[in-house]
């Protein structure tokens, strides 16, 4: 009896994790879709990209004075970016 209710609970835990996972990778595709909304639409501010001049003047000095790494982890702090994508945001810069 009790194993059956550690693999009931097993299971719920499993399909609670592949929905999330299933939840996580439709708002990120939500997201990129809004950032190109406002890419469109010239309107920078509500996009999750979104750098004020202060921050990307900050991460523009780090960058510029070789300090790539903390370049890269303060525009994930400030974007929610994945490294990836600030990687190659830093990279354009």
């Amino acid at each position: 009896m009790e194993y059956g209710i550690l693999v009931v609970l097993l299971i719920l835990i499993m399909l609670a994790h592949i929905e999330i996972a299933k939840l996580k990778k439709q708002v990120k595709c939500q997201q990129k879709q809004i950032n190109n909304l406002c890419n469109a639409t010239e309107n920078q501010k509500l996009s999750s990209q979104f750098l004020s001049d202060d921050v990307k003047k900050s991460i523009l000095h780090l960058k510029n004075s070789g300090k790539e790494v903390e370049a890269v982890k303060k525009m994930r702090e400030a974007t929610g970016m994945d490294l990836i994508e600030a990687k190659q945001y830093i990279d354009k810069l």
